[in-house]
């Protein structure tokens, strides 16, 4: 399996990522990607967009920037491309029920709203969400984007 990085991912913050994957024996490349962070190497059907945080997600859901966010879904859906949001929000938001709960730190974001905006994501474009703690982020990579050559 060889995975393609995305170039615009932040160095320090896969810095984890990339040491699963060489540990693992995963190969990578590091390439500037249209839609979403990671791939699996000649399988643009699915590719994996990362959130660093409940935050991140919520601005992307929910901002007045969210337009941006919007333009990537339906790209990948109109090229039939699977879209999954790995979310690296730690162990207490792995199920989406739970996440009515959450409070954003930053705004006034709170977690019926961001729950609500999944089902809509998932239910007009067919978006998959995980959620993982950034410690299995490389792990749920792999597994997420192992498909059969």
């Amino acid at each position: 399996m060889r995975i393609i990085v995305d170039s615009r991912e932040h160095p320090q913050a896969i810095r984890g990522i990339l040491a699963y994957f060489d540990r693992n024996g995963i190969e990578y490349e590091i390439r500037g990607m249209e839609t979403g962070d990671y791939m699996q190497d000649g399988h643009p059907e699915r590719i994996i967009d990362r959130k660093q945080s409940l935050d991140e997600l919520a601005r992307n859901l929910l901002s007045k920037d969210r337009a941006r966010f919007y333009r990537e879904v339906r790209r990948a859906h109109s090229a039939g491309t699977q879209l999954i949001i790995l979310c690296e929000c730690g162990a207490k938001y792995r199920d989406t029920a739970v996440l009515k709960a959450w409070r954003s730190f930053y705004g006034k974001t709170d977690g019926r709203g961001l729950y609500e905006a999944i089902l809509a994501a998932i239910m007009a474009y067919g978006v998959q969400f995980y959620f993982c703690d950034k410690r299995d982020t490389g792990r749920r990579i792999v597994e997420l984007l192992k498909m059969e050559d």
